[in-house]
């Protein structure tokens, strides 16, 4: 644990951060500039700095700090075969992490990654330079136009072989391109006018980007099915998936473009652009009219964030469009129209519903000492979104003037409405926190961050890694607890026997998060990190006193109070019913003690009663016992007997007359057998299965008789005769 601690506060004194600050610092105030840059990568616990001193990558593991002090200095630098003659501005991983995409203004080359092995699972077994071979992408095309500049460059989510890569320009081209083949462009999308002004040059903004008709930035969405047209009754084949495309323009309006990476993309490219989308509700200056950033997030529903220069961001939910949208987007649309395919049906029309719009703190603010009032600041920065590869309702942003970090607490309240639609989401707002500052006042010079990334895996809580402008990293924890509800115990399993709370089924959230509500900021004190060699008046770092005293007492102190109160009333309220329930507990003790009592006693009595209903049964039975004997007429039922048992004494009078016979049969069957001695007895009458039965029948008859004998005289017994 003390080496996950230490990286935080030693990583800059590090031999290659050293190394990397000392050849960057003097040139990086020589070719400052105003717009943030993204020279950072983080890998787990793998982080890639990009030396623009020596146009080589920098790789150092965090996970050294836990060893032993000799492997704590232990990196290795990337080399580049053919390293980028133009000022990088942001690095770029693919998703397999097997290439880098290295891309400024003026062009992009990719970085082919080398393979890890050894003790340690480094690059080549642990070289300290690694030779990388490097690609040109679009070479030809940027040198034979000068004036076009790289606007963003995004590796496609639909690729394969995880090799294409788009890249949005100036001039209004969405290109994707193969590795396999850089100089050529598998799919071109032009959105709008695509003629240059042969006046202008790389360092002057033309009149359409002053116009905002200019594409800013892009991101692509989830895949879209487009089904194939039924045409001359043949069978309809399976849907294609394409990749939309989401692309703002300067002006605020978004458009799609549905990108494809098959062999023969031409009937894809048939579609048409869709938009501008229809942004609800309307909005006079089209949400802000210097947009320069946009981000899907990985949400369900898909989640769209614009940006402007002015810290402006507006959050949309990309949902399908009603026909009133559907006939307003018709009706706005007028260079850029949607033109169906011969070959497949024309996607569905979505519409952007603006949730909110946020605007960030890009400098602190302050108020003036003689006025008091708030000093009004006009600063304005692109702004990059960077979002959370582990958790899609969280992004981050970064800019000239600081890092911000954005979570939607209200997208998974909308989850559970698409899930149940009786469920109704309350109204959430975002959070927004104020993480880092690097200018601080209207007057401090503008300090660009040139990177961030996000390491996991070596603390409970995950860490951000930002490069300032001096290329120094400062890391910050980023606390989950801020963001979201806390986890939970570990235990998940709920007893189905436990009883629900009344007073949570009262109150619609749980008390803990109604406390969290309270304590969250609405604005926090960052970090400050700024030009040490700025001077800064007594005046302003007043100004910077008051202002963090002011957030301190109105975000912290305050907020603390109120929620002390909130807890010191629920507890007295809880004490109160604890008071209550327990003489309820009591009352409900003597009660079923004096139940208990009366059930006793009641099972006494019942089981008298019961003896005494027994014994009056009885005597009841004797004495219609001895009523029916002093009757003087017989009844049915011994009149019944009464016949039943005279023919019994007819039975038993023929029973007799023929056992008289059979043992007169006997005697002369014996008679007969003794008067003939000289018979052999080897040849009786009868065989011996026949005296067999004989005598089973005779001891059966006889049985009956018995059994007949012994009735009679029962029945004689009973009925007194």
């Amino acid at each position: 644990m003390a080496g996950v601690d230490n990286w935080r506060t030693c990583l800059n004194e590090l031999k290659i951060f050293k190394q990397l600050r000392e050849n960057n610092c003097t040139d990086s105030i020589q070719k400052r500039k105003l717009h943030s840059k993204s020279l950072v990568q983080v890998l787990d616990s793998d982080v890639y700095v990009w030396d623009g001193y020596a146009a080589q990558l920098l790789n150092y593991n965090l996970k050294n700090f836990s060893d032993s002090p000799d492997k704590k200095s232990r990196s290795q630098t990337l080399l580049c075969t053919d390293p980028p003659r133009f000022d990088v501005d942001g690095i770029d991983f693919n998703q397999s992490k097997s290439f880098l995409a290295i891309w400024g203004s003026s062009g992009v080359m990719v970085l082919e990654m080398p393979q890890r092995w050894g003790k340690y699972s480094e690059f080549e077994g642990g070289k300290p330079a690694v030779t990388c071979k490097t690609t040109s992408v679009a070479e030809h095309y940027f040198t034979s136009h000068k004036s076009v500049q790289l606007l963003q460059v995004a590796w496609h989510p639909g690729s394969e072989t995880d090799s294409h890569m788009t890249l949005l320009t100036s001039d209004n081209l969405l290109s994707t391109y193969d590795l396999r083949e850089p100089d050529v462009p598998i799919h071109i999308v032009t959105l709008g006018d695509s003629l240059q002004d042969l006046t202008d040059s790389p360092s002057k903004t033309s009149y359409r980007a002053a116009l905002g008709d200019v594409a800013a930035s892009f991101d692509f969405g989830p895949p879209v099915e487009l089904k194939r047209k039924n045409r001359f009754h043949s069978t309809l084949t399976s849907p294609d998936v394409v990749w939309p495309a989401y692309i703002v323009f300067g002006n605020g309006d978004v458009v799609i473009a549905y990108t494809d990476l098959s062999p023969d993309p031409s009937s894809i490219q048939k579609l048409s652009l869709q938009g501008p989308l229809v942004m609800l509700p309307p909005a006079e200056d089209n949400y802000g009219v210097d947009a320069c950033s946009i981000a899907v997030l990985g949400t369900v529903p898909s989640v769209l964030v614009i940006g402007t220069r002015d810290g402006k961001l507006h959050h949309c939910l990309v949902m399908q469009s009603s026909l009133e949208d559907t006939n307003l987007q018709s009706e706005t649309q007028s260079v850029i129209s949607t033109d169906t395919s011969l070959l497949y049906e024309a996607p569905d029309d979505v519409s952007l519903y603006v949730y909110e719009s946020v605007e960030l703190e890009l400098s602190l603010t302050t108020t003036s000492l003689k006025t008091e009032e708030f000093i009004e600041d006009t600063f304005t920065c692109p702004i990059k979104i960077i979002k959370d590869p582990m958790a899609p309702d969280r992004y981050h942003c970064i800019h000239s003037a600081g890092v911000h970090t954005i979570v939607l607490p209200w997208i998974q309240e909308y989850q559970k409405f698409f899930a149940d639609s009786e469920n109704v989401p309350e109204q959430e707002d975002c959070i927004v926190e104020h993480l880092i500052c690097t200018k601080p006042l209207p007057s401090s010079p503008v300090a660009p961050v040139l990177g961030l990334g996000l390491v996991r895996g070596l603390s409970v809580e995950p860490s951000l890694l930002t490069l300032t402008w001096d290329y120094e990293l400062v890391s910050l924890p980023l606390c989950p607890s801020r963001y979201r509800d806390s986890a939970g115990p570990l235990h998940t399993d709920e007893d189905p026997t436990t009883i629900e709370s009344p007073l949570r089924r009262l109150s619609r959230e749980p008390f803990d998060l109604y406390i969290k509500k309270i304590l969250q900021r609405n604005v926090t004190n960052p970090k400050l990190k700024f030009d040490k060699k700025t001077e800064i008046s007594q005046q302003e770092c007043f100004q910077l006193l008051t202002r963090a005293t002011q957030v301190f007492r109105e975000e912290y102190l305050q907020k603390q109070e109120h929620a002390q109160q909130e807890i010191q009333k629920r507890t007295r309220m809880l004490r109160s019913l604890r008071a209550q329930q327990e003489g309820d507990v009591r009352s409900l003790e003597v009660s079923r003690n004096h139940v208990r009592n009366m059930a006793e006693s009641l099972a006494t009595k019942y089981s008298d009663c019961q003896d005494k209903q027994e014994e009056i049964l009885q005597r009841i039975e004797e004495v219609m016992r001895r009523l029916q004997e002093k009757m003087p007429m017989m009844s049915e039922a011994e009149r019944g007997m009464k016949r039943e048992l005279e023919t019994m004494e007819e039975q038993l009078e023929i029973y007799k007359r023929s056992l008289d016979q059979l043992k007169i049969k006997q005697d002369y069957q014996r008679r007969q057998i003794s008067q003939t001695p000289n018979r052999q007895l080897s040849s009786p009458s009868l065989k011996s299965s026949q005296l067999k039965q004989l005598r089973e029948v005779l001891q059966q008859e006889g049985d009956d008789l018995g059994n007949l004998l012994k009735r009679v005289n029962s029945l004689k017994l009973e009925a007194g005769v």
